[in-house]
């Protein structure tokens, strides 16, 4: 803790929250392993390990990050890590995921519920909590970047596993929905509509299509989003590849049109060719 914190370490709230990812929790938990075998129950000897681990980990650490960023698993490479007491230690994310939003007007519904003590004495009235839970349901837009480039380098290189991510995240974005009080709302439900684009530009949203909100049908949302997606290709002309995936018939301006499969197979095409 000490070597990672400094003078934070034995303040659990001065010290920032880091994130680990599996290569540096294996790392670090056979070294400690290691370290507890040699030493036995001898703390001096421990004390001692312990401080010519870190003198030489520290050395072999600066040597590694001129070469490359420190590893922190799947979860560091996509949504980064920044870590102030170590900025070698620090990673960019390589996926943008924009808050979703309502195409429409945002439709509220208050969830009444209460908690009955059964063991209440007979003067009790048996209410322990009266609370309500605001309930939100709708058609959303969502919009998330992957920095090709950026995941890439925080794969390490690894253009094998990269293609797997992108190949595994069109599926996560279509299938998977956060959510809670699952129990009691289900909500699992799957995307109507996705326009993948690969491109060399700065990515752009379209969410300015849902300025003016439009009526809470798939069909609207998405003839609302083609017109506008229509208007930025005449203005910009940027070129993007497309493919889409839509359970509604609307053409989509220069895309392809296919299953959630063949948006997940051209998505793994991204990653860069393992040369030969």
């Amino acid at each position: 803790m000490k070597a990672v914190y400094g003078e934070k370490a034995t303040s659990k709230q001065s010290r920032q929250t880091l994130l680990l990812g599996e290569p540096e929790v294996a790392f670090l938990k056979a070294e400690a392993q290691q370290m507890a075998e040699n030493a036995g129950a001898d703390k001096r000897t421990a004390k001692s390990l312990a401080a010519e681990w870190l003198k030489t980990n520290k050395s072999n650490l600066k040597a590694m990050s001129s070469g490359a960023k420190l590893p922190a698993g799947l979860a560091g490479a996509l949504f980064g890590r920044m870590v102030t007491s170590d900025p070698r230690a620090n990673i960019d994310a390589a996926l943008h995921v924009a808050h979703a939003f309502t195409v429409h007007a945002e439709e509220v519904e208050s969830d009444y519920f209460v908690a009955v003590d059964d063991l209440a004495e007979a003067d009790d009235t048996g209410a322990d909590t009266i609370q309500e839970t605001e309930l939100t349901s709708g058609l959303f837009y969502g919009y998330v970047v992957v920095d090709l480039s950026a995941l890439h380098l925080n794969l390490g290189g690894d253009v094998g596993l990269m293609g797997e991510v992108l190949h595994n995240l069109i599926y996560l974005i279509a299938e998977v929905s956060p959510g809670a009080k699952l129990g009691s709302t289900a909500p699992y439900s799957r995307a109507s509509f996705m326009l993948l684009e690969a491109g060399d530009r700065q990515p752009r949203s379209l969410a300015d299509a849902y300025r003016v909100p439009c009526r809470a049908e798939t069909s609207t949302a998405v003839a609302v989003l083609c017109g506008h997606l229509a208007a930025m290709d005449q203005a910009y002309e940027t070129g993007e590849t497309r493919h889409v995936m839509s359970l509604s018939n609307r053409e989509v301006p220069s895309a392809t049109r296919g299953s959630l499969r063949d948006l997940a197979a051209f998505a793994k095409s991204l990653a860069p060719q393992e040369a030969d």
